[in-house]
Formats: C-alpha cells, structure tokens, sequence
C-alpha cells in the first residue's frame, strides 16, 4: 500500500504501531509526507510515546530536516534516549554545525546521560571539523575516564581527530596504544601523517600495514599514492601500482586511477600518467582535471588543451578546478591571449565565477611574461580581497624581472596581510641583492631578525633504489659526500670546457667573485645531480626534486651537464617540470 494511502485511511484506533509502519515507509518512499505523520500523532495523543517520537525524530534527520526532529529533541516528554543524541550529534557534524554538535555533547555530559562509543565516534568529527583540539582533549579525558581508550572505533576518531587538528604526536599515541589495529585506523594513521606533509612517517606506517598483513584498500592506496608524489618516489609508487594490479580485491576505480596519474605526473613520467589515463575503464571529472594539470606541470600546454577539449567533447562540463589546470598551464609557457580566452570561456560560456585561484593563474600568467601592469590590474579589478599567494605571485614576477618599485609596494601589502611567513622577507630581500641594493637586503634581515623569523631551508632530493636522499646547500652530511664533491668538481672542469660561464648574479650575496663560484657549486641540486651520476647506471634518467625554484646558473648548468653525460635529468621545482636532454630544458628557459 503506498505511504499517501495509508496515512489517509483512518482506523477506528490510531496504533502505535501503525504510526511506526507509516513513518518507516514515508521515511524512504516519501519523506515530504513526514510533517502529516506528525499531525496525527498529535491527533491521536501519542505524544507521549517516546520510543514513537523518536522513530519519528530520527526520520526527519534522515531525511535532512532537522527543525522538526529539533523541536521534538527539546520538547520530549522526559529525557531523550542516548540513540536520539547520538543522532543529533551526528547529524549536526556530518552537515558542518560543528559547535553545535560539540555543545550538544556538552549538554548530554551535563545531565549525566550515559555515553556510548557511538557518541564518541560521532563528536570526534565535529572536533576535528572545528578543528579544536581544545575539545577534542576533553572529549579524550571523557571517553578514557568510560573506559572506551582501546575501542578501535573509538581510537581510530581520536587518530583522524589529533591529525586533523594538527597534533600528530598525541595521534600517534593513541594509535600505538591500540592493541589489535585494523584497516581503518592504519588508514587514519597514513592520511594524517600525508596531511601533515610528514610523508616518509606515512611510508614507514605503511610498511607497517603491510607487515602486519592488514588489509590495504582503496583509501589506503590513494593517501600512500600522494605521498610518493610528494617525495618524488617513482619506484616505490611503481611498487604499489603493481600491488593494486595484483590485488583480488582492489581495481582501479576513478580515486585510485585520478591518484596513480597524480603520482606519475609529480614524479616526473607524464607518460605513465597519460596510460593510466588511457587504460581506465571510467573516467571523471577528476580523471580529467588530473592529467590536464600534469600535463601543465611539465609545460605541455598544447597537450592540456588539447585533453580539456576531448573532455568537452566527451560530454564532461569543466568546473572551477578544472579551469585552474587549464589556466595554470598556459601560465607556464607564456600563452597569454590563449588564457584569458580561457579565462572568458569560463565566465561567460560555462558561467563559472571567478575564485582566488583563477585571479591567481592570471596574475602569475602575466607576470612571467613581464606584463606587471596587466598583473596589478587584475588584483585591483577582482571582486575579492587577494591574499598573500596572489600577491606572492606577482612578487615572484617582480624578481624575474627585476622591478623593485612594483616588488616594494607589493611587500608592503603583503607584509600586511601575512607578516609571520619568512619567505616573503626572503624574496624581496633576494630582489634587493639581484639589484644589488645591499641596504635593502639588510633592512629585510633586520626585520627577520626582530620576528624571530627563519628562512626556509631549501633543498634537493633524489630517489636511488626507492631510498629518497636528500641534500642542502653545501652538504656533507651524506656518507658519500666526498665521492659527490669529486663528481661534482669533475662535472664543473668538462662543462666549463664546453662553454659554460658561470652566472654569479645568482648568488645573493655581497662577497668576491671567487666565493660567489664556490657557492654556486655548492647548490642542493648540483648535489643530488652528482650523486645520482654516482650511483646510478650509464643512460639512466635522473629524477630530482627541489622545493624552490631553481635558479638561473643551475638550469644553465643542468643543460651542460646532460649534454656531457648523455643523461636525461628531469627537476621538479616549486615551480614546474624541467626535462633536461641533450644540451636543452623542455620549459624553453621560460619559468
């Protein structure tokens, strides 16, 4: 009988249990017919039926309205049941009222209604949602002082709690405190440890999953997938491709398929990318939006268009962050009328409204081609407020350029808006030292100085047989180092002989010439170059990261070093891919 039909054929006597049968199949068929449920109870003095009350309180929850199950949480004839707080808390965190999730867990603890581990499971959220570790710490002494510290399920929301609020150390002491761990709170281990960029943590409590004969899954794989993107670790990502292959139970889905071509790309084989892509037997959005960001990264503009057009054609409507790999990679190869047609595209034809990150493609697309005035025009004309990444991104135009007024009143804007984050003194201080403005450079260490502030390291890494080694500027800390500095002075004598001249308006400093040459040498990159010649075979592609942006004399000297040695050399810096082969850089010497 539909659920119309019998709401309006009235019995002699309104039961109860009618009124259960009515709500349960309104609840899935007809949710909309829920309010002349309620009318009926009303009618038929069942208000006072708790258990009635709450079938029908949670009906209304499940079908996401919630005014009506509130009035009814607040008016219940005595205390609600522990089943209807545990759903209006968990209610509230699932849809982002995380205070209020939080305070209504508060109120439960006040009147002493007992706590279940369901409770527990379904506030962690909200915690790790407003992300206040604060509450998150009381609702851990709470949960301890119960009794639930080693339910799983329990352990595994405090775990994703700790992450997310940032507290790492307090997660991993919970996890280590779980006796008989399972997939899901390994899982929550794993992606807090890649959200907090502590990747090679994420790897080793990976290896531990595997040891333990813990199933991995789909979720697993993507998060360990992004930390060997983040690292650069192409073999060991290779390894746990083949390990999805091999699983019975796990297939390339869309997530895992999106998180393989992410990991390929960042790891400098946009080919391998391209056949994840190609071999899918579903593709998304995301799918998509993947590779044509890949294909950006590497500067294979042409390539992202060509992909975001047979995305189109495929029937696929582009979204916002679509537009943004879209936009990025004309950026990095100069294409400038190509993008703002994009840009148009987006706005007038699919009716997308512009976000920082679009504003941020545009001004980075005009300031690499040193069109400063176009770039400022862009930030005065946007209808937000710019933050400090669109600012960044202009001032980093104005290094490349060398235009300090702009760069000076750049910096001041964005000194007012993020005046914590050293990189900013960094980078003007190195647009003063370029134009050898060494007043400047001092007024900026001055500044650091007086914050407390310290410059980011920069560094350099290379995986050789799935170990990622890692190198600073002028490093000896690695075992090889006096091999690495032979290979690297070697290296130096046969490029010079070929032609290179060494740029030192690259190092930032105020000392002699002869000390400007031995800095270059002593650059992170040139580093894990030498020891990947060292300890990889003849006609071996080098595969390098670098956290910031490679300068001029290193891509100058990259270019000799793979003609002489007959090595690809592909560098990823904060930037973009450089694909070094055979005296030249796929970016054109444009980045």
């Amino acid at each position: 009988m539909k659920c119309f039909d019998l709401m309006w054929k009235k019995p002699a006597v309104e039961s109860v249990n009618g009124l259960l049968i009515q709500i349960q199949q309104c609840s899935i068929s007809s949710p909309r017919t829920l309010p002349l449920i309620h009318a009926r109870i009303i009618k038929s003095h069942c208000l006072q039926d708790g258990f009635l009350l709450t079938r029908l309180a949670h009906a209304y929850l499940t079908s996401d309205t919630p005014a009506p199950a509130k009035r009814i949480f607040t008016h219940f004839p005595k205390k609600p049941p522990l089943f209807l707080w545990n759903e209006m808390i968990k209610w509230y965190s699932r849809n982002r009222c995380f205070r209020e999730s939080i305070d209504l867990y508060y109120l439960m603890a006040s009147m002493g209604v007992r706590r279940n581990e369901f409770t527990f499971t379904f506030v962690l959220p909200a915690c790790a949602g407003a992300r206040s570790v604060l509450d998150g710490r009381i609702v851990h002494v709470d949960l301890v002082k119960i009794g639930y510290e080693r339910n799983v399920f329990v352990a595994t929301a405090l775990v994703d709690m700790y992450c997310k609020c940032g507290e790492i150390g307090l997660a991993r002491k919970v996890f280590d405190d779980v006796s008989s761990k399972g997939t899901a709170i390994f899982n929550a281990m794993v992606s807090g440890y890649v959200n907090n960029n502590e990747h090679g943590m994420a790897m080793a409590v990976f290896d531990s999953m595997q040891n333990s004969g813990v199933v991995s899954d789909a979720i697993t794989m993507v998060s360990i997938l992004q930390s060997c993107a983040s690292l650069g670790a192409l073999r060991r990502g290779r390894m746990i491709h083949d390990q999805i292959q091999r699983s019975s139970h796990l297939d390339i889905n869309v997530y895992i398929g999106a998180a393989l071509i992410n990991m390929y790309a960042r790891c400098g084989s946009i080919e391998d990318s391209r056949k994840v892509f190609d071999e899918m037997p579903d593709r998304d959005l995301i799918s998509w939006t993947t590779l044509i960001s890949g294909y950006g990264m590497h500067g294979l503009a042409k390539n992202a268009e060509s992909l975001f057009t047979q995305m189109i054609n495929s029937g696929i409507k582009p979204d916002a962050v679509a537009f943004v790999g879209i936009l990025s990679s004309f950026g990095h190869c100069g294409m400038v009328d190509i993008g703002q047609n994009y840009f148009h595209r987006m706005t007038k034809e699919y009716r997308i409204e512009p976000t920082l990150e679009h504003y941020s493609c545009m001004v980075d697309m005009f300031g690499r081609a040193g069109k400063l005035d176009e770039a400022e025009e862009v930030i005065r004309t946007m209808g937000v407020a710019p933050d400090s990444g669109i600012l960044g991104s202009l001032l980093n135009s104005c290094k490349l350029h060398l235009n300090v007024q702009v760069a000076e009143r750049i910096t001041e804007h964005i000194l007012s808006i993020d005046p914590e984050n050293a990189g900013w003194y960094v980078l003007m201080s190195n647009i003063y030292a370029t134009a050898k403005n060494w007043n400047g450079v001092t007024k900026m260490r001055v500044l650091m100085k007086e914050k407390n502030l310290i410059k980011p390291p920069g560094w350099s890494s290379i995986e050789i047989n799935g170990e990622i080694h890692s190198f600073l500027v002028f490093d000896q800390r690695h075992p090889d180092s006096t091999a690495i500095y032979d290979v690297m002075r070697n290296l130096e004598s046969r490029i010079r002989i070929e032609g290179y001249v060494p740029d030192t308006s690259c190092v930032l400093r105020n000392v002699g010439e002869d000390l400007k040459l031995d800095m270059l040498c002593g650059h992170s990159e040139r580093l894990a170059i030498a020891f990947g010649i060292l300890r990889t075979g003849e006609g071996e592609v080098l595969r390098i990261m670098k956290n910031l942006r490679v300068c001029l004399d290193c891509h100058t000297a990259t270019k000799f070093i793979s003609r002489i040695t007959g090595r690809e050399i592909i560098l990823r810096d904060s930037k973009r891919f450089h694909h070094f082969k055979d005296g030249s850089c796929s970016c054109g010497d444009y980045w």
